[in-house]
């Protein structure tokens, strides 16, 4: 019976080995960790966790009783170096190998950190359940909080800590948050939402110099000219996907991360999913890599369904979340804010939809507060049909008549 070894226990990870068993796979399954937690759920950790509003155990996907009855070897703090296809082996970083049959990888990233931030004990970066737990730490000992970045961690890290009663700064060297993902017009509305909320956002600005005092940040100068007292620092620039392990098995990089096909192979008996997946999507007849927690897990059940045998390609669409104060995002889809857009809804009001297009198809929807317009988005995608814009953009027109015959229901 096949040995599957899975390398990362982030949610591609794990979502491979629990779906692995649910479809009666009976082989040995290793999970290899590089995290000293038991794989966890992700999305808590700018939000409901840093609060303080849910505990550890809360947090955690699984009991540890279900990597055991589900026969799943769990080994944590394992960091792999290296390994060699030809040779079905993975080399461990503390020494020692492990072989295997298949070889799964959902490696994730790591924070970048622009030049120049200093290594101070109070210049955090959130990844890990580690970090959550020492920035919600690091939050109560706070007053006022400077967030370098505006994306999705920074924009929730920023809502969480207004709940908390801080003062908060956020510096985002676009011109408007989320511009190149979401586009200029959602993103200015992204900026009023904080700013409604005693956000001090700051947009097409950069740090030009730090301030500190013994080991710690007390402050920096921005490029607007101002100089601004801090106590605790967020840099949430984004990720870098770790790419050491499929470069050095020679896996074929692309698109920022190893390239996949349709089925998220990589090589013979080699899956790849999650945030360094470029994986060639079935139904946008592309390829894309998106580094969202909902992909990562969706990925990872997809990797299990294609080594039981499964004879399909993967093709769920992307989909993510972000909740932000009383605003619910949601997104499916892959395009660029680039892309021409078609709104739908009351933007004022915040409860819209935006369709964005190309060659007259849809190719991503986001909905805020207008979660049935978003479900219904991902069936207008999944058409591939071409649309009459005005149709989508009259909140009077049913979008699920414009869906070909059986797939409104189906």
């Amino acid at each position: 019976m096949a040995r599957v070894v899975i390398v990362g226990g982030g949610g591609a990870g794990d979502a491979a080995a629990f779906a692995l068993r649910k479809r009666g796979f009976d082989g040995e399954i290793l999970i290899l960790s590089a995290d000293h937690d038991r794989p966890y759920d992700r999305p808590y950790l700018s939000k409901e966790f840093l609060r303080g509003e849910i505990e550890t155990p809360k947090v955690f996907l699984h009991e540890e009783s279900d990597y055991a009855r589900e026969r799943i070897d769990l080994r944590l703090g394992e960091r792999v170096s290296g390994g060699s296809l030809q040779e079905r082996r993975v080399e461990l970083a503390r020494a020692g190998h492990e072989p295997f049959d298949v070889l799964v990888l959902g490696l994730g990233g790591s924070p970048r950190r622009p030049p120049g931030v200093p290594a101070a004990g109070n210049v955090l970066t959130l990844r890990s359940l580690r970090d959550s737990q020492t920035l919600r730490q690091a939050l109560g000992d706070s007053t006022r909080v400077l967030l370098v970045g505006a994306g999705f961690i920074g924009a929730e890290v920023a809502a969480s800590a207004r709940k908390l009663g801080k003062e908060v700064l956020m510096v985002e060297a676009a011109p408007v948050p989320l511009q190149r993902a979401l586009g200029r017009e959602v993103g200015e509305i992204y900026a009023e939402i904080h700013r409604r909320h005693g956000v001090d956002v700051r947009t097409g600005t950069t740090v030009e110099s730090w301030h500190t005092h013994g080991d710690r940040v007390a402050g920096a100068t921005l490029s607007d000219g101002g100089r601004e007292s801090a106590d605790l620092v967020l840099v949430a620039a984004g990720i870098e996907p770790n790419l050491e392990l499929p470069r050095a098995l020679g896996l074929p990089l692309d698109g920022g991360g190893v390239r996949v096909d349709s089925a998220l192979k990589a090589a013979e008996d080699v899956y790849v999913g999650g945030d360094v997946a470029f994986h060639h999507h079935p139904v946008l007849n592309r390829s894309i890599r998106v580094e969202h927690w909902e992909v990562a897990k969706g990925h990872g059940r997809g990797i299990a369904a294609a080594v039981a045998g499964a004879d399909a390609p993967y093709t769920k669409l992307p989909y993510f979340w972000s909740d932000q104060y009383d605003v619910s995002l949601e997104y499916r889809g892959h395009a660029s804010g680039d892309d021409p857009s078609i709104w739908r809804g009351d933007r004022d009001g915040l409860n819209f939809s935006v369709f964005y297009l190309r060659d007259g198809l849809v190719e991503a929807v986001l909905s805020m507060n207008d979660s049935k317009t978003n479900e219904l988005g991902g069936k207008l995608i999944e058409s591939r049909s071409r649309l009459d814009a005005a149709a989508l953009a009259d909140p009077g027109v049913d979008l699920s008549e414009l869906l070909p015959s059986g797939q409104a229901t189906g």
